[in-house]
């Protein structure tokens, strides 16, 4: 059976664990430094989304199919998890981790979520997220050009940063230009269109921390901070300067964020 979930190790694995799942489009490459310096205190391992990777030959054995029903993409994440870690989610990885941590809590020990909104969409009753029309006119020219589009995505992360051209052309290469896989871009906008997690949010009974970016041009944090305090469980922090990127635009203020609130809530 082909591997559908390709991870990355990093840390003494007898150290609390943090699994790590990267954002739509990204390979798990855009977080080993942070992974990195995270993995000094913890043993951290970054997952991919399925069929994003730089790896040609893990691409060329994957097999899309239905990862990215979410409740076999969930069961895949669970059985690449280590057993009584943290899941830390960046964006689509987050809302995902959100939804595991709900519906799964036995398996999810603590959960932080980077630049992660309950729906990325704005809805009837949720106006905090992009625009159905925009998004799908997004999702046409990922069809039309993938590489063209992948690039105009990491202008939107970067988009209001301080130092955005430097910032977009580094999350540019980390693009998987060589092993693109339309199926798997498709498959994850299809995702990030149709979740949404308010529900499992508001439930969450796990130690719960989400970090924001005050500048993100694609998650508003607004309001979600303004809620903060409405789930004993969980705690909302707003990075003023930060954009969507903010684990490498202030990796050692989110690192010092994650130590801090993981060792508040272990006993």
């Amino acid at each position: 059976m082909p591997e559908r979930i390709e991870t990355e190790a990093f840390g003494n694995p007898a150290n609390q664990a943090i699994f790590m799942v990267s954002g739509w489009a990204m390979p798990k490459e855009v977080m080993r430094s942070f992974a990195m310096r995270l993995s000094q205190r913890f043993h951290v391992v970054v997952a991919n989304l399925p069929g994003i990777s730089l790896n040609e030959e893990w691409i060329s054995r994957t097999r899309i199919g239905p990862n990215y029903d979410i409740d076999a993409l969930s069961e895949q994440l669970i059985e690449a998890a280590p057993k009584d870690a943290w899941w830390l989610g960046w964006s689509l990885g987050g809302m995902v981790s959100v939804y595991v941590a709900a519906r799964r809590s036995s398996q999810v020990k603590g959960l932080i979520t980077l630049a992660t909104s309950p729906s990325f969409v704005a809805r009837q009753d949720w106006p905090f997220g992009m625009s159905v029309e925009v998004f799908d006119a997004f999702a046409v020219s990922i069809q039309r050009s993938p590489a063209e589009g992948l690039k105009r995505f990491t202008m939107l992360q970067a988009q209001n940063s301080g130092n955005e051209r430097d910032l977009a052309k580094q999350l540019q290469s980390y693009l998987p230009t060589h092993t693109l896989l339309p199926a798997a871009l498709i498959g994850g906008l299809r995702l990030l269109k149709s979740l949404d997690v308010r529900r499992e949010w508001s439930l969450l009974d796990c130690p719960n921390l989400h970090l924001f970016g005050g500048k993100d041009a694609l998650v508003s944090s607004h309001a979600l901070v303004q809620q903060e305090g409405m789930n004993p469980f969980q705690q909302c922090v707003e990075l003023s300067q930060c954009t969507h990127a903010l684990f490498l635009e202030e990796e050692e203020e989110c690192v010092r964020y994650i130590e801090n609130y993981i060792d508040a809530n272990t006993p």
